[in-house]
Order: C-alpha cells, then structure tokens, then sequence
C-alpha cells in the first residue's frame, strides 16, 4: 500500500537550521505549515524548538491544532469572518471592504483583530497596489478594533520572478517612506517566503524582520532555483509505493524492449509530475488514476511487493499530505536527533 514516509527528526534540523540562520540576523522564522494538512505531529516537533506561532491558509488546519497551544497568521483572507477572528489574532489582508467588515465584528464580539497588509511588489497574484497603501492605512487607522501591525511582501507564488537585491533596497525605501508619512514604525514587516532565503544569507534585509518559510522547510530546497540547500534535508517527506505488476514492455517510440514495473499511485493520489523516483536508475513512463508505469532500466531485482520511493516538488506534497487514502507513516532518527541537541552554529560562519 502506497504511504507517506515522514521523518521527524529531519523535519525538526530543518526548522532549527532555519530558525538559527534567521536568528542571527535578527529575523523572526515563522514556519508556513499549510502543505502539509494540519498535520499534529508535525507541527508538534517543530514546536518543540519553542516555536510557537506559525502561518497557515486554512482554518479548519488551525482549528484541528487548537490543543497545541500555539498562534497563527492566517495568510489567505475569508468570509468566515467570526471564524477567523475567533479562531486568530492575526491575519493578512488585501480588501479594504473586508477589514472594514472585520472591524464591525470585532467590535461586536468585544475583541481586537490585528492585520497586515499584502503588498503586491512584483508577484502579481495578491496585494495591495504600491500606490494604494497609504490610502488604505489612513482608512485602518481610523478604525476602533482593528490593529495595523505591519505589511506583507510576497514573491513567487503566481509568477517565477525571484527577489533580488534591489527588491530589499526598494522595499526598505518604500518602507520608510509609509512609516514617514503615518508616523509610527511597523512591528511586523514580512519580507517573503522560502524565494527570500538567498537574499538572507548574503544581504542585510534591512527592515525586514519576518520571513513566513514552508517549502525549504520541508523539501530543503532553494525554490529560486529548485537546487538542495546543502545544510537542509531534501527528503524528510517522501512517497513510498508499492510495485503490484512486473512486466516487459515495448517502447512505442523506440521500438525497444524495457521492464516496467506498476506502482500503486495515480493522479487521484498525487501531483504525478511532480514527483520522481529516488533511485537515479528508474525514470517514469507516465500515470493514470490510479496506476504509476516505472521503467525499472531493465533490473530484474525488483519483485512484486518491493517499494519504490520518490521526491516530492511542493504541489506533489501539498497534494499527497491532503489525500485521506494514503497512511502516514512517521519515524524519528537517533542520529539525527543528537545532531539537533548538539547542534553547532559554526555550520553558518561563512554566511
């Protein structure tokens, strides 16, 4: 049976390699935990670093972890109004009408919302327009129970643009500049997601003191360019099925001969193109449904019940940790674990 093979322990360097490096240059690390499906256990172990808030896009994920003690940053604005101010004291917003909305709840249920502002830099797919945001702060600031405690900055969600060094000098001016103008200096300046990491180890983020990380969390990758980061882990969440047919094949193309191998996973299951075997000597043919065809490169090892693991791009992994039908199977590393309690900073001397 295909299952997700998630390893905690691997889970948990990754977020304290993450948290230290952000640490050090005075940047908060907010764990973005949305892929991977209000998953307790996960969360757990990265709050065991005392962490203790996180971003998260879905309420029903948050409402799921509620016994753990922690706070979030909704990152994707609802109409479940009341929900939401309920269930967070923080959330990120893009719609005038919407925190003037807030506003009127909050105060009806006697509470404060805080709120930042997604500003729209280059991403193109959510914010506030550069040239509206004073508009828009002038108009929050006048109302009685909604807390501007920062803005927001997004990069490669919608398009493939990575931020670059003259992003963190524009962004600082034009923060400066809305601080000059209103009077106050923001708490909460979130600089970005996982596409930031670069700009962090070898600029001065100036303003910036958050940056909300998911996908090099969990896949230890740099996403501006897809390649590992070499401190991270790149498969503490893996795909592992199961072989249920071996059989020879003919390669319509070639007209070659090739052993395939069926694994127990389709499209239902999982962002197929998105995933890819471990193992550099098995390149996939292709998927339906529910079926995954594997050229095994003619190895004839494999036997019917053997397991073949694959990698995971992003989709792939928001897509698998959601589906209901694949189990879960979780697993701590001693090695790695005293890694963790002896984790020394030096590994970032050179950053």
């Amino acid at each position: 049976m295909a299952r997700i093979k998630v390893n905690l322990s691997k889970i948990q360097y990754n977020a304290k390699v993450l948290q230290t490096l952000l640490e050090r240059r005075q940047i908060h690390f907010t764990p973005v935990v949305k892929c991977v499906a209000g998953d307790e256990r996960i969360v757990s172990t990265i709050k065991s670093l005392g962490i203790t808030h996180f971003a998260e896009s879905r309420i029903d994920n948050i409402e799921r972890l509620r016994d753990l003690n922690i706070t979030f940053t909704l990152l994707r604005p609802t109409t479940e109004f009341e929900t939401m101010i309920s269930t967070v004291k923080l959330s990120i917003q893009t719609e005038l009408d919407t925190i003037k909305q807030l506003n009127v709840i909050a105060k009806r249920m006697n509470v404060k919302h805080q709120i930042m502002l997604m500003v729209d830099w280059k991403d193109g797919r959510e914010g506030v327009l550069t040239y509206d945001v004073l508009d828009y702060i002038k108009e929050i600031m006048s109302m009685s129970h909604i807390q501007l405690v920062g803005l927001a900055f997004n990069f490669m969600c919608f398009k493939s643009k990575a931020p670059e060094e003259n992003d963190v000098f524009m962004i600082n001016k034009f923060i400066s500049a809305v601080e000059k103008e209103i009077g106050y200096k923001f708490k909460i300046i979130s600089g970005g997601n996982s596409s930031m990491l670069p700009q962090t180890m070898y600029n001065d983020l100036g303003k910036i003191n958050e940056l909300r990380i998911g996908e090099a969390l969990f896949r230890g990758i740099d996403t501006t360019t897809n390649e590992p980061i070499a401190s991270l882990y790149q498969d503490a969440i893996v795909l592992e099925a199961e072989i249920i047919e071996i059989k020879p094949r003919i390669n319509q193309v070639t007209h070659q001969s090739y052993l395939q191998a069926i694994v127990d996973i389709g499209y239902l299951d999982t962002f197929t193109d998105g995933i890819k075997p471990i193992a550099n000597d098995l390149k996939m043919v292709g998927a339906s449904s529910d079926h995954l065809m594997i050229d095994l490169n003619n190895q004839d090892h494999y036997q019917i019940g053997d397991r073949i693991q694959f990698s995971l791009n992003y989709e792939a992994l928001s897509q698998s940790m959601y589906m209901k039908n694949l189990t879960k199977s979780y697993y701590d590393d001693s090695k790695i674990q005293t890694l963790i309690e002896n984790f020394n900073t030096n590994i970032f001397a050179n950053t």
